[in-house]
């Protein structure tokens, strides 16, 4: 299809195209500029908003934080993190033989191992034989032991076996240490 337009209206046609042509492009650069705008606009409102929440938060947070790093120093100062302090633990065991007037303590203390309740927790465990003892100093043991270490230890079992007096005996317990050495 030829299209001929009469010389006289060859130029405004042209005119009209290239108007047309540009007003569009303008149009279009117009609309795109529009959106690039109402884009940041929407960021800015997003990022002003997330700001002002967690300003809102903030209180909340400095006191998670403050009782998170309380906690952390308790279990820090009570040796439950880090390395195991075991020459304390026998320490201790040596000061409450003295002070509780018991004749002997022996203990045997396994490797630390890594627990299967979570990663980073390990145990040892101690397995202590203590003559005589009778069922109220044996706990004032445990509660003094627990006291005096520097770390964290949970009884699994404890017998006490009476002598022939049926007033002392020889108490079997084990303890398991636990510490936390994770990342």
């Amino acid at each position: 299809m030829n299209f001929h337009l009469p010389p006289p209206l060859r130029r405004p046609v042209i005119w009209f195209a290239a108007s047309l042509l540009l007003g569009s492009s303008v149009f279009y650069l117009a609309l795109d500029a529009r959106m690039a705008s109402k884009t940041r606009q929407l960021a800015a409102l997003t990022a002003a908003d997330t700001a002002a929440r967690d300003l809102r938060r903030t209180p909340e947070r400095l006191a998670q934080d403050h009782a998170q790093a309380a906690t952390y120093s308790q279990l820090s100062d009570k040796g439950f993190l880090g390395e195991e302090d075991r020459i304390d633990w026998l320490g201790s065991l040596a000061r409450l033989r003295d002070s509780l007037a018991l004749q002997q303590i022996s203990w045997h203390l396994t490797p630390r191992v890594a627990s299967d309740l979570s990663a980073g927790l390990y145990s040892s465990s101690m397995a202590l034989e203590i003559t005589p003892i009778d069922a109220h100093r044996l706990q004032r043991f445990l509660e003094q032991l627990r006291a005096l270490t520097h770390g964290h230890f949970t009884v699994r079992e404890c017998t006490l076996q009476p002598d022939n007096s049926g007033k002392q005996g020889t108490a079997s317990c084990t303890l398991d240490w636990w510490t936390w050495n994770g990342e």
